[in-house]
């Protein structure tokens, strides 16, 4: 068969490569000068590929539509993946959350490792080709781009999601599987920071605070709680499990975020080391004990917030006064705004309706020999090397799925 891959990313390139093993014409047609572009900057140019772990782990960090995955992982798991780069002398190691790097710490070794094989097996790398249409005419699909036309009998859509548009990921999937009639789960930006609606932020950005829980609210029901490190931004909040709650909350309203300073310890027991605290310095400002609670640049702004003046005298505070501040320890509110613009997102959720997908082949159940794989489908998951072993398993089985001749 003639096979044209659109988009030249993992999920492409992984796909090309199982199609091509087979016999079949492969061609991949990528809008940029050179292919994996967004695999470049992955992982701060490291490149997180895989996550080592089994299956029900992996599946346990999907936060969207983890059941479609089962067929997937099972084809091409997290252990095939290290097995296939190490295959070709690409040295991996393991990192903390089991994340699996390349040793040399450059992603160009794991593009060069897919574009390798990609060539090996006979595919046809045709970049700086830019898709604009995608049509079919009894069974032949007729993909034009910028430059030329081109005709095959399946045609494969890895072209990313919508986050990061200096990558070429201009949301064009969604476009062409809209031609063929196929719903378009809403766009959200998944693992981005959030916005605040406080002003105070500017003045700490940069400051990363470490073992603090945050507490979601929806409706003032706890909806979830993330521990771990976040660091403030210029007009919000990032870090690990800020980018966490983001992935879960962009599809729901009426949030409430709170900050935990101390989660180890119960509001009595905080009680109880505060007063330790102002029986040691009762001469002192209150802005000065709490010093050794909080990060220094954050007092001030801490109290100002619980409406206590910085330069109170300890041996004048009151026990309401005490207990505000524990509650507040405990019980920080940021005042959420909305999540950052797509663009910041590491990864678009929404996308192509799964249930409209062969979770087996990837193949669409509306039209014959059209595939789907990688961001452009309604997946995603944490941070950790999920996401492109998502592309990767994905784009396997659309591979295969062309090679076995699934249909309907």
């Amino acid at each position: 068969m003639k096979v044209i891959v659109i988009g030249g990313g993992p999920a492409g390139l992984m796909c090309a490569i199982k199609c091509a093993q087979n016999g079949n014409d492969v061609n991949i047609l990528d809008k940029n000068e050179k292919v994996g572009k967004k695999l470049y900057i992955t992982g701060k140019g490291r490149c997180n590929v895989t996550n080592y772990c089994n299956n029900q782990d992996f599946l346990n960090n999907v936060v969207t539509n983890p059941k479609f995955l089962y067929s997937s992982l099972n084809c091409f798991s997290s252990m095939d993946t290290i097995s296939f780069f190490e295959n070709q002398g690409i040295k991996l190691k393991v990192e903390r959350g089991n994340r699996v790097f390349p040793e040399s710490d450059k992603s160009s070794d794991i593009i060069k490792g897919l574009k390798k094989t990609c060539e090996n097996e006979g595919v046809k790398i045709i970049l700086n080709e830019d898709v604009i249409d995608v049509s079919k005419r009894d069974e032949t699909f007729y993909v034009t781009t910028k430059n030329n036309k081109y005709t095959s009998d399946a045609v494969v859509v890895c072209t990313g999601g919508k986050s990061y548009s200096s990558t070429g990921s201009t949301g064009f999937g969604y476009e062409i599987a809209k031609k063929f009639g196929h719903k378009i789960i809403p766009i959200k930006p998944a693992l981005c920071p959030i916005k605040l609606k406080d002003k105070w932020v500017k003045n700490i950005e940069g400051l990363s605070l470490k073992n603090v829980q945050v507490n979601v609210y929806q409706n003032k029901k706890l909806f979830l709680s993330e521990f771990g490190e976040m660091i403030f931004t210029s007009n919000g909040v990032s870090g690990p499990i800020i980018l966490t709650i983001s992935s879960y909350i962009n599809k729901i309203n009426n949030l409430e975020l709170y900050i935990d300073f101390k989660p180890a310890i119960t509001n009595e027991q905080l009680d109880n080391r505060l007063l330790r605290e102002f029986d040691k310095a009762k001469n002192s400002q209150i802005n000065s004990v709490l010093k050794n609670l909080l990060p220094k640049n954050f007092v001030n702004i801490f109290l100002h917030c619980c409406g206590i003046d910085e330069t109170q005298k300890i041996n004048s505070t009151t026990a309401t006064t005490r207990k505000v501040i524990v509650n507040n320890l405990k019980n920080f509110k940021l005042n959420f705004d909305s999540l950052y613009d797509i663009d910041y997102g590491i990864i678009t959720s929404g996308g192509v309706d799964i249930k409209e997908i062969n979770p087996k082949t990837m193949e669409s159940k509306l039209v014959k020999n059209l595939f789907f794989a990688g961001e452009v489908l309604d997946v995603d998951a944490l941070t950790g090397g999920f996401n492109i072993q998502i592309a990767l398993s994905t784009g396997y089985c659309a591979g295969k799925g062309v090679l076995n001749g699934h249909s309907n």
